[in-house]
């Protein structure tokens, strides 16, 4: 709220006591200067003003300015002209006073950040304007930002590396939740020799939540004694509880899907599945989930693929769907399980990501991965190939020739689907229509591909979609040399071109751990700022740091 100092208020007083005092005294039948018996008039309200700002938060870009209108409301008979300056900048930020003349409203005032400012964490300042003994202030939060695809350092420095448990530890998936914490899972290795899952919440500028589990971090056994679990996949449900998803190791049925929900603390939740985790056979030998999707009812589809053991179709896409309790839904498929061969014989068909899709007014069930090439189905509600989509619900191989491939992630843009992944060791995207046919008003014939080493394996992992319809396909890339995998980015336009204003012509490679040991990009999300006007993009996976491989964390600037 602003503040405000008025006009001298002796003057005022001293009128209001002496109206006062003639009124208590006798001497006549009225007050003098009153007429006939009436009180004195109220004093006239003070002369002042206010001032407003056209905003309360703005980014500066270093090495760049930004403007805002401060506007100044006279009232009472004040005529002045107005100073205004702005308070508490962040460091390599100024901003000059300007004057709003007797006879104007409002002027701009400019905000500028040296190249060398630091970024910055929103700063809370003001704007005064000042006329004499007149004052108003207003607040003005600002931050110093980074050029798109620059390494955000306001993230507690910009990288986050972190130990997990007792051994090395992987990232595999993020999400943010709606008060901008992050939550990042993977797996951790343990002393016996298995694998737990691993679970970790930052705050939204870069450190652990100790609010969350252990310190901000949670482990989880499924297997028992040495098994292996790996969590795979994450989503936030609307109350904020988080469900996580992966393989848990289970005697003679190798991995099964497993599914575990955690309260916002990071507690097991007890109400779902038994005592907070669900783990499904879907066949005699291995299952993966990798996927999750949210329904709007709270029912939860996951995806991933089984190998039932048949020598025709090998490898298939496997689809569950639970109730918010955790047991399977009757009502999707074959008793809230469906099985999906895409292509024939003992080919490898597994599903990677996992999106829901609006088709007319019904909801539909997209799933994407492949090996070898990208590969897609969509299912209706009830979990049933989509017949208005590709051939009888069913991409078999969206690039033709390709021989190494996969798609791994999949967003919507409008009522078109984007997928991301590789093809030949490089990063590729295509963009199907509604039907699944191949958009060509996308990068070539719907496809691109981009070679972010020229002489080496490159691949996209994670894929998402801007407001503003630009595209972010995050992952690795071996780099040639002495060089071991770095974390990876491409911005695309809504047409599949590489954004040459994004990093170096639309690519950012970058290294997170010392002296040119193996990181891998795994997952990338969207993370609005309230207290700014901005999205950055987050990007998770592993690092080699310090004896080990550990979950690693970087946030840019778009």
């Amino acid at each position: 709220m602003s503040t405000r100092s008025r006009a001298p208020l002796a003057a005022v007083f001293t009128l209001t006591a002496l109206a006062a005092l003639s009124a208590c005294g006798g001497g006549g039948s009225g007050t003098p200067g009153t007429g006939s018996g009436g009180d004195a008039p109220p004093p006239p309200p003070p002369a002042d003003f206010t001032l407003t700002l056209s905003t309360d938060r703005t980014l500066v870009i270093q090495g760049h300015t930004a403007e805002l209108t401060a506007t100044v409301t006279r009232r009472n008979g004040f005529t002045g002209a107005v100073n205004v300056s702005l308070k508490n900048l962040p460091a390599g930020v100024t901003a000059a006073p300007v004057l709003i003349g007797a006879g104007a409203t409002s002027a701009k005032v400019t905000l500028a950040a040296a190249t060398t400012a630091p970024h910055s964490l929103p700063t809370a300042g003001s704007a005064e304007g000042s006329a004499g003994t007149l004052k108003d202030t207003e607040p003005l939060t600002v931050t110093v930002g980074g050029e798109p695809g620059v390494l955000d350092t306001s993230f507690n420095g910009g990288k986050q590396i972190v130990a997990v448990g007792d051994g090395e530890a992987y990232a595999t998936a993020m999400a943010v939740q709606a008060d901008g914490k992050v939550i990042t899972v993977g797996r951790t290795s343990t002393i016996a020799g298995g694998t737990d899952f691993a679970v970790l919440r930052h705050g939204r500028d870069g450190t652990l939540d100790t609010t969350f589990g252990n310190g901000g971090k949670v482990t989880t056994a499924i297997a028992a004694g040495t098994g292996s679990d790996m969590a795979q996949a994450v989503a936030v449900q609307p109350d904020g509880k988080i469900l996580v998803g992966g393989t848990t190791a289970v005697s003679g049925t190798d991995l099964d899907f497993v599914l575990v929900r955690y309260l916002a603390n990071g507690t097991l939740d007890a109400s779902f599945g038994n005592g907070g985790k669900v783990v499904t056979s879907l066949g005699p030998s291995t299952d993966h989930l990798n996927a999750i999707a949210l329904q709007d009812d709270g029912k939860i589809v996951v995806a991933g693929d089984s190998d039932r053991g048949s020598t025709t179709t090998g490898v298939d896409f496997a689809l569950a769907r639970y109730l918010p309790n955790g047991t399977l839904d009757n009502s999707f498929g074959n008793g809230g399980t469906v099985m999906t061969p895409i292509r024939a014989q003992s080919s490898r068909d597994s599903a990677y990501a996992l999106l829901l899709q609006t088709v007319g007014n019904e909801q539909r069930i997209v799933a994407v991965g492949g090996e070898g090439d990208f590969v897609a189905a969509r299912y209706t509600a009830g979990g049933a190939l989509d017949q208005g989509f590709g051939s009888g619900g069913k991409i078999a191989a969206l690039f033709g020739n390709a021989t190494i491939g996969a798609a791994q992630a999949v967003t919507l843009a409008g009522d078109k689907l984007v997928l991301a992944g590789q093809i030949q060791n490089d990063v590729a995207l295509a963009r199907l229509n509604a039907d699944g046919s191949l958009d060509a008003g996308f990068g070539t014939g719907g496809k691109v591909i981009t070679p972010v080493s020229a002489t080496n394996w490159d691949a996209a992992t994670a894929l998402v979609r801007q407001a503003d319809g630009k595209l972010l396909a995050g992952g690795w890339v071996y780099e040639g040399g002495s060089s071991s995998a770095n974390f990876a980015l491409a911005r695309y336009s809504a047409e599949g071109v590489l954004d040459t204003g994004f990093g170096a012509q639309g690519l950012v490679v970058t290294p997170m751990a010392s002296n040119a040991r193996s990181d891998s990009g795994r997952a990338v999300v969207l993370q609005v700022e309230p207290r700014v006007p901005t999205v950055r993009a987050l990007q998770a996976g592993e690092a080699n740091e310090g004896g080990g491989f550990k979950f690693a964390l970087l946030r840019y600037w778009l």
